[in-house]
């Protein structure tokens, strides 16, 4: 009787083990790698080089002649991230979303600039990308938020605090900041991504 009774112990923690196994198994969502419907073609692609080269490229290499002094210089054509980085990217907002119980609908890239006073010489002035991660708000769906100061259950815009380091009327970034969290901190962390290599500089 022992012995059944052991069996039967066993038994039911083994399938208790293997239930739990399989029920973290199936909590990991599946990529999929068919190809995406925002693929384009390169007749696609092909075109919109060419607006960009003949719309926005002339402005910006003109706005980067002026701005070092250099007849050789033009603005950056491209933006390197190495794939780890992404990944490691995609991973730490997920993660951030869901310590917040806030459902992350994707990444939202804003067009920026380096500023002309930057540490990186090269950099200055530069085009680049800065990635914001996104979720619904009441008003609004998509929103670039800040997980990493957000409620639990609900997400608030990157503006709300991007806001207490830049001026709306003169576009200045302001170094004071007025968050009664940060205290006498002159910067905040935020869960944005930017440092890209941008090509050029080579």
């Amino acid at each position: 009787m022992k012995t059944l009774f052991k069996f039967y112990q066993i038994f039911f923690l083994s399938i208790f083990i293997l239930s739990c196994k399989s029920e973290a198994t199936s909590q990991v969502t599946e990529v999929d790698s068919s190809r995406p419907s925002n693929a384009i073609t390169y007749k696609e692609m092909a075109s919109m080089f060419h607006q960009y080269d003949v719309g926005q490229k002339p402005v910006l290499d003109k706005y980067r002649k002026e701005l070092t002094g250099d007849a050789n210089e033009i603005e950056s054509i491209s933006h390197y991230y190495e794939i780890n980085q992404l990944k490691q990217y995609i991973a730490y907002i997920e993660r951030l979303s869901k310590e917040k119980d806030i459902e992350l609908t994707g990444v939202r890239i804003f067009t920026a600039a380096y500023p002309k006073d930057y540490y990186d010489k090269l950099l200055r002035g530069r085009q680049t990308l800065i990635f914001m991660p996104t979720a619904d708000t009441k008003e609004k769906k998509n929103v670039a938020y800040e997980p990493l100061y957000s409620n639990k259950g609900e997400a608030i815009p990157f503006t709300k605090f991007l806001d207490q380091f830049s001026s709306k009327e003169t576009k200045q970034v302001v170094r004071a900041s007025f968050l009664p969290f940060i205290g006498a901190q002159e910067d905040l962390k935020s869960s944005g991504a930017n440092r890209l290599k941008p090509t050029p500089p080579m």
